[in-house]
């Protein structure tokens, strides 16, 4: 039995034999007492020890300034997802992980679809949040949001997740809006030796993770992963069974660092995927074919079922040179290579970046970053009856650069940030995102932050060059039926926010620490769909912006070791939404009522880790979401609010050992957590059980 059949078993559909080889393979590493690498071994679970809370100030964080800071320090809304964190909550994926953040809307559309948001205006094409994978971005550019399913890597080498609520727009650029989620994984030094994972479940139907880690050189180190995941289908009412949305994964990677003298960094890591997915969608049909005269008079095929593929790679690059002890630059590379097969479109996208990054301090109260970047996208469609992109093949260029200047007022107690992040882009021309940032360090364990920032998401290219079917309308002879659509525009703006958010988080006792943020935001120019001819009957619609809003909220997160071996994180977050069409505008597809109702206006989480002894370890997880107005223009609906309630139950039969029972969503057999666009039926997330062995060599 070897990796090699193993695959060959995943690559070609054998899932009971496929399932039957992981479980043996484990087994027999599990039991064939392997030794440990002579370099030792960097994924021991004697690293899953609890942060202790006297340090949780002093984690360093990157993804704000662009540069390493201490969480106190940092004058911004930010949580730390740790690399326990995600061991400790039984999560199989990077969206369930989010769930642990404040402020951050995680939900379910079907087994394979997720709606992520960051303070707001969720849909299943969420375009105001940015993500990062060691600092490669990883949205589509055809609508500026994420496949959260083509998103992935082995959840044990991911070091920490930063999530940043609120604009991020002067370092990283457009689209970073309304937050910035930066996911890091670990060096290669701190991945040395073997680490097998492997597990079953009733939803999580199968998965295993292989990855070795090793000195490649005296001053090189590396590693490389393979990941296989099968997941079952969601629970559709109407059917009263599965949604046939059921997907396997497969996705390998590596990653080396080295080390050139005593001032040169460098690392070198990429990933490949190949997804085999399933769901059920609406699917219009050409009328003027003879063959489709089944479907008349709507020529709609309701919750067509669909098997579709999404693979790509992509290769990345860094170099730090550390010039002195206040003086650095950097220069990251990648190339990302996207492709994704549905019924109505296929879509490829090949993206390359550069970007380099200089700091220095020209001022002992002044620290100065600044930076230069290019992208290059080019995309290639296969257009159908029911979604095509005008042309079919484009390439766009972004070039951007930034300045920031971090300004000591009073030494060690009150800073100034000021900076601007400067772009050029083939849509809307040239952008400007400013920010001010103003953080009062109180005592060592107190800090006063507050901040103004403006943000913008460009255009991407579904708003200004699509063509998309949203409704076929039967008429009378000798009209015929009418095929209504909503194009792309290159009239289409940037929309437009204004931030202003206030902070204080503080370690009160040695046990507790606290973050509290407020802010009020003003967003103008939103995304609208407006009739051409609001005369007629039945009318196309173009996008355009002829909405505005605001929003104003809080978030609250506690940390609490009332005991040694027993602590609790917990987080609240209130979210309130006011938009309003211009008056000039004709949308009739319910923007207004979508952005305010997309989104809940509560959410709370509680989680709850124990250390019983005995290498025995139970974690608790309940959350709450209330229930949203409306998430989508194509349906009016509703969805109630719905708590989880997830319990793991971990042992450590051997140092090197765990084994681990999970269940998540206990508290109903299944319930839905939001409506996509163009989906007949509403899939529900139902309960899940797995059993999972952790085993390092």
């Amino acid at each position: 039995m070897d990796i090699t059949s193993i695959r060959m078993d995943i690559m070609y559909g054998n899932g009971s034999r496929c399932l039957w080889s992981i479980l043996i393979f484990t087994f027999l590493v599990a039991g064939s007492g392997a030794v440990r690498s002579a370099f030792g071994s960097g994924g021991s679970l004697d690293d899953y020890l609890d942060l202790p809370l006297e340090d949780l100030l002093s984690i360093q964080v990157t993804s704000v300034a662009k540069k390493k800071q201490q969480l106190n320090e940092v004058a911004s809304a930010v949580f730390v997802i740790t690399r326990e964190d995600i061991h400790r909550s039984g999560v199989t994926s990077i969206p369930e992980a989010l769930r642990m953040a404040p402020g951050i809307q995680v939900a379910r559309i079907d087994a394979n679809k997720w709606a992520i948001a960051s303070r707001g205006f969720n849909s299943q094409f969420t375009n105001k949040l940015l993500v990062m994978i060691d600092g490669r971005t990883v949205y589509s550019p055809s609508f500026s949001g994420v496949y959260w399913d083509a998103q992935d890597t082995l959840l044990e080498d991911i070091e920490r997740i930063e999530v940043i609520r609120g604009p991020g727009a002067t370092v990283w650029g457009a689209n970073a809006v309304n937050g910035v989620i930066n996911i890091i994984t670990r060096e290669a030094s701190a991945t040395r030796g073997g680490l097998l994972t492997a597990g079953v479940g009733n939803e999580e139907k199968g998965f295993m993770s292989l990855r070795y880690g090793a000195a490649l050189g005296e001053h090189v180190m590396g590693r490389g992963y393979l990941k296989y995941n099968s997941r079952d289908s969601s629970y559709i009412a109407e059917l009263d069974g599965d949604a046939g949305d059921q997907w396997e994964s497969l996705r390998g990677g590596f990653r080396l660092d080295g080390r050139q003298g005593r001032s040169n960094t460098w690392s070198l890591q990429g990933d490949a995927y190949h997804n085999n997915e399933n769901q059920r969608i609406n699917i219009w049909k050409d009328p003027t074919q003879p063959a489709n005269q089944i479907y008349a008079p709507d020529y709609l095929a309701p919750a067509r079922p669909d098997s579709f593929v999404s693979s790509g790679w992509n290769l990345l690059g860094k170099w730090h040179r550390q010039l002195s002890a206040t003086t650095s630059a950097t220069l990251q590379f990648y190339y990302d290579h996207t492709r994704r097969q549905e019924i109505f479109l296929t879509q490829e996208h090949d993206t390359v970046d550069l970007d380099l990054q200089h700091q220095f301090r020209p001022l002992d109260d002044h620290e100065i970053i600044w930076g230069l970047g290019y992208r290059h996208i080019r995309d290639d469609f296969a257009n159908t009856f029911m979604v095509a992109f005008l042309p079919e093949i484009l390439s766009t260029d972004l070039f951007s650069a930034f300045v920031q200047d971090e300004i000591e007022l009073i030494d060690n107690t009150l800073r100034l940030t000021i900076g601007s992040k400067f772009e050029h882009n083939d849509y809307t021309g040239a952008e400007v995102q400013p920010s001010g940032r103003l953080v009062w360090l109180l005592d060592d364990r107190s800090t006063l932050w507050g901040s103004i920032s403006r943000a913008v998401r460009t255009p991407s290219r579904m708003e200004a060059s699509a063509k998309i079917i949203t409704q076929i309308v039967p008429l009378p002879e000798p009209y015929g039926p009418a095929v209504l659509h909503v194009y792309g525009s290159d009239q289409f703006r940037s929309e437009e926010m204004l931030a202003y958010e206030l902070g204080y988080r503080t370690q009160p006792r040695e046990n507790l620490s606290l973050d509290i943020a407020l802010f009020y935001n003003i967003y103008n120019n939103l995304q609208t769909f407006e009739q051409i001819n609001p005369s007629q009957i039945v009318s196309d619609t173009l996008f355009a912006n002829k909405l505005s809003a605001d929003s104003h909220g809080l978030e609250i997160s506690v940390d609490w070791r009332p005991l040694e071996w027993w602590r609790l994180q917990a987080n609240y977050s209130y979210l309130e939404i006011t938009s309003r069409l211009d008056d000039d505008s004709g949308d009739c597809t319910g923007s207004d009522l979508v952005a305010s109702g997309s989104s809940p206006r509560h959410q709370y989480s509680l989680r709850s880790m124990m250390d019983l002894g005995n290498r025995v370890h139970l974690d608790t997880w309940i959350y709450h979401v209330d229930g949203l107005d409306r998430s989508s223009y194509y349906w009016k609906n509703s969805v109630p609010s719905y708590t989880g309630l997830s319990i793991r139950l971990a042992w450590n039969p051997l140092k090197d050992l765990e084994l681990s029972l999970a269940a998540q969503n206990l508290l109903d057999d299944h319930h839905p957590e939001f409506i996509g666009e163009n989906m007949h039926l509403q899939p529900e997330l139902e309960r899940s059980v797995y059993l999972k062995l952790h085993l390092d060599f």
